[in-house]
């Protein structure tokens, strides 16, 4: 088993995260800056850690000791943000800095390009969430710059729907039909189970890919 860190811990998908990983066996370490606001009950190979993503040092202490990063990082409001391109520059700072080899990270559907989303995602979610697209964006870039074993996972919509174990997986740019063309979806329980899945795989090393049914 391994020692997991768990970055956007007080998330849907993090709350995901950390119960499938503990209930997998692995040791699980919750990085929030209100860990009381962690969505999971206590649990003896859970830890949670008091921390700012913005903050290099606070996540350096927080990387060190582990096996594996997942980012389920997120930013509220549509205004300029820095948290996924900063956070994640932290991030692997430090595990560079600790010998932290995994790392697999969310960013969403569509914001790249070469995905040729459909004409009313085109005019209207992406503007609306430019700020918080082009931040992932340098996000990926920082990724594809840097020597770690990354995978990015491109979401559609989430859901709270159940756990079904049936979600794939295809390289971006080539996403699967109907992707992005409306009502494609998949819950936080398949994306963190997906995630996990990718722990010991090498299938998806230094790509982006689309995950959905």
């Amino acid at each position: 088993m391994s020692r997991l860190l768990i970055l956007g811990a007080t998330g849907g998908t993090g709350a995901a995260l950390i119960r499938q990983a503990l209930e997998a066996g692995h040791e699980v370490s919750a990085f929030a800056r209100t860990p009381a606001t962690i969505p999971v009950p206590h649990h003896e190979r859970l830890r949670a850690l008091r921390g700012d993503i913005m903050d290099a040092e606070q996540v350096s202490r927080a990387v060190s000791g582990h096996d594996a990063v997942l980012s389920a990082l997120g930013s509220r409001g549509l205004g300029p943000t820095r948290v996924y391109s900063d956070g994640i520059v932290h991030v692997l700072r430090a595990m560079k800095e600790h010998g932290v080899r995994r790392l697999i990270a969310v960013t969403a559907a569509g914001i790249g390009e070469e995905q040729q989303p459909a004409l009313w995602f085109r005019l209207l979610v992406k503007p609306m969430l430019r700020n918080r697209y082009s931040d992932m964006l340098r996000m990926e870039e920082a990724l594809r710059r840097s020597d770690v074993a990354w995978t990015v996972v491109r979401v559609p919509k989430l859901t709270d729907g159940r756990l079904t174990k049936e979600c794939r997986a295809e390289v971006d740019p080539s996403p699967p039909e109907g992707y992005l063309f409306g009502g494609t979806t998949i819950s936080r329980e398949d994306l963190a189970y997906f995630m996990l899945s990718q722990l010991e795989s090498e299938e998806y090393l230094h790509k982006a890919i689309v995950v959905t049914y």
